[in-house]
């Protein structure tokens, strides 16, 4: 069983010894667990790309404050500060934190024949055991989701000799119709067990899908999930934005995030910080609860309030999960 980094931090021998303890996070880790039991989670994670400038300009005190709020690990997303080419080194400043790699966000180019064995190796050295495309087009295209299901079933095996696995992090767009099913859940139906699931709560909540039940239903490939804030859904904003007939998919998220920043702005009883916005994370809670397999919870933040820096919002959304918690 692993112990959470808020009990390696405290150094408390008999806690440690005994293996059972609550930390003040009150989370835990645990590979696997009876249904019946009380659920375990990874721990609490954040999604480096919420504060890539502050990792930027200073990495080495950023993680000291993740470290010291409670954070239990972080994902990365490419950027690694003054360590972009120091792996071992990173790894060891993270360790000296107590800190564990949740994860990191690579791309299908990182991962082609001329640079898969230099990723795996880079990787490897962080002991990084998922690998999850952040996005790809061809996850919500009829003419791209087939060869996106063969590419990861392809990546997965061939990962796996490397103790690694492959997985996929979700926009809304997955959740577009695709015969009597969608594309996300015409990929997880498709795909290995191998291949990590990374649900988005959040786009999914905007996308108008019931997140609970794709955990009740994809528990055991929903290893890691992102923990943002939804401030609107799909229905309120995509009419408009589609008038605007965006040429590209992203510049159609940026109309997105645009509309997203004004309902934040907006006096409407609801802010870009986890527990003050419009999803029910209790009942999403309340599903992991019941999974076979722990997951990470990762707070991600790309949205801020005018009042907070991108740190404060990370921070205020990780206080708002563990609330709930």
């Amino acid at each position: 069983m692993r112990v959470l980094n808020t009990i390696k931090r405290a150094a408390m021998p008999i806690l440690a010894a005994l293996c059972l303890s609550v930390s003040s996070l009150a989370v835990q880790a645990h590979e696997q667990h009876d249904h019946g039991d009380e659920r375990i989670f990874e721990g609490v994670s954040v999604q480096l790309w919420s504060v890539k400038d502050n990792v930027t300009e200073d990495v080495k005190g950023t993680l000291k404050q993740l470290a010291d709020w409670g954070f239990d690990g972080v994902e990365l997303a490419g950027n690694l500060g003054e360590f972009d080419k120091d792996a071992e080194a990173f790894k060891s400043y993270v360790d000296s934190l107590g800190l564990e790699i949740s994860g990191a966000h690579v791309g299908f180019d990182q991962l082609s024949d001329e640079n898969f064995d230099a990723t795996v190796k880079f990787y490897k050295a962080l002991d990084v055991e998922w690998l999850i495309v952040p996005a790809d087009g061809r996850a919500w295209s009829d003419d791209g989701i087939e060869e996106i299901v063969a590419d990861l079933n392809t990546m997965a095996k061939r990962l796996k000799p490397h103790g690694m696995k492959i997985g996929y992090h979700n926009h809304q767009d997955e959740f577009n119709a695709y015969g009597d099913t969608t594309y996300w859940e015409y990929m997880a139906d498709n795909t290995s067990s191998d291949v990590v699931l990374q649900l988005d709560v959040s786009w999914a909540y905007f996308a108008g899908v019931d997140s609970a039940a794709l955990i009740k239903k994809y528990g055991d490939r929903v290893r890691a999930a992102h923990i943002k804030s939804q401030m609107t859904t799909a229905t309120a904003v995509m009419p408009e934005i589609n008038k605007a007939n965006p040429g590209s998919w992203g510049e159609k998220m940026g109309l997105v995030f645009a509309e997203l920043n004004k309902a934040t702005a907006a006096d409407n009883g609801v802010s870009a910080i986890v527990g003050e916005d419009l999803v029910d994370w209790a009942e999403i809670i309340e599903a992991f609860k019941k999974t076979p397999k722990s997951t990470w919870l990762v707070i991600e933040q790309e949205v801020y309030p005018a009042d907070m820096t991108p740190m404060q919002a990370v921070k205020a959304s990780k206080d708002g999960l563990m609330e709930i918690l």
